[in-house]
């Protein structure tokens, strides 16, 4: 005998419970109706669309033949990569300012402790901030959508530099929702969760340059050639490198280019004695930040789910 009800498929039920979350639906529409969500993405689509103007004029001033296939596929790809690192570079500085504020500005207009008494929860107040930021971000990826077609006219980009650029984009947007959001999370005030939140940002890049620094030091002191410490210092360098947006982007498109892999490459030791395999920079990036993603988003349920003193 059937049954009369009828089940609602699981993936139905978890993206009704995602739209039907009151905070997105708030946060969202809040942003899209006032004035500084149209102003940013005015001020990011001028910018993008004036360097790529610039860096288009200059490469067509140089070019003696400028409808040479090759030179054209050239242009096509300065262009595409300009574009993808102009974005990379905005939306790290974007992405903090949407959540800095998400969860330390409800504890300054005092409502912070309604929403705990709510039948709200933890995980859905944070799932619901970071989603309509996330989404807000998406919007700015998907409006750069037409500067970047540009290099298709030119030539020399394909399906996986859209693929790996799209998803290094994405999940960089995540990452640095996230980032802010955990600040958020834990601080009493928002300008106190935005010098932390950009605080930690640049503390990365001091810490990435420290480190090659160090790196450089301790390769340089090297008297013999062991190729055990030659293959962990390439391994470090390279893991380094993978996890900052831009070098990770440039190394990926470089690989890409040179031996036409989007997964693998292979590298020499420091001494050309021995090569092995490494992965790609990109694979190496998204594993990172998504590890890092789901830790500072537990960590946020847990700031916010905790009672105030």
């Amino acid at each position: 005998m059937e049954s009369s009800v009828k089940q609602t498929p699981p993936r139905l039920n978890f993206f009704s419970r995602l739209l039907d979350n009151p905070v997105i639906t708030k946060e969202l529409k809040g942003r899209m109706r006032s004035r500084q969500g149209f102003i940013t993405l005015t001020i990011y689509l001028l910018l993008i669309s004036f360097f790529i103007t610039m860096m288009y004029l200059v490469l067509y001033s140089e070019g003696n033949t400028i409808s040479t296939p090759g030179y054209l596929q050239t242009v096509g790809k300065a262009l595409f990569s300009t574009v993808v690192l102009l974005e990379l570079l905005m939306i790290s500085f974007i992405g903090p300012a949407l959540t800095s504020g998400a969860i330390s500005s409800e504890r300054e207009r005092q409502t912070f402790d309604l929403l705990h008494i709510s039948l709200l929860s933890a995980p859905s107040l944070v799932f619901g901030k970071l989603s309509s930021a996330v989404v807000y971000l998406l919007l700015l990826i998907l409006t750069a959508i037409p500067v970047q077609s540009l290099a298709f006219f030119l030539g020399g980009v394909g399906v996986a530099e859209m693929f790996i650029s799209t998803l290094m984009l994405v999940v960089t947007a995540v990452f640095f929702c996230s980032l802010g959001l955990f600040f958020s999370s834990f601080t009493k005030r928002t300008l106190t969760s935005t010098v932390l939140t950009y605080g930690s940002n640049l503390l990365s890049f001091v810490v990435f340059f420290f480190m090659l620094f160090m790196l450089g030091v301790f390769s340089s002191s090297i008297s013999s050639q062991s190729s055990v410490i030659d293959d962990v210092i390439i391994l470090v360098l390279w893991l380094l490198f993978s996890t900052n947006a831009f070098f990770a982007a440039i190394m990926s498109e470089a690989i890409l280019i040179d031996s036409q892999s989007i997964f693998t490459t292979t590298t020499s030791s420091l001494w050309g004695t021995t090569t092995f395999p490494l992965l790609s920079p990109w694979i190496i990036y998204v594993v990172f930040y998504v590890f890092f993603t789901i830790l500072l988003v537990l960590l946020s349920i847990y700031f916010v789910s905790r009672t105030e003193r």
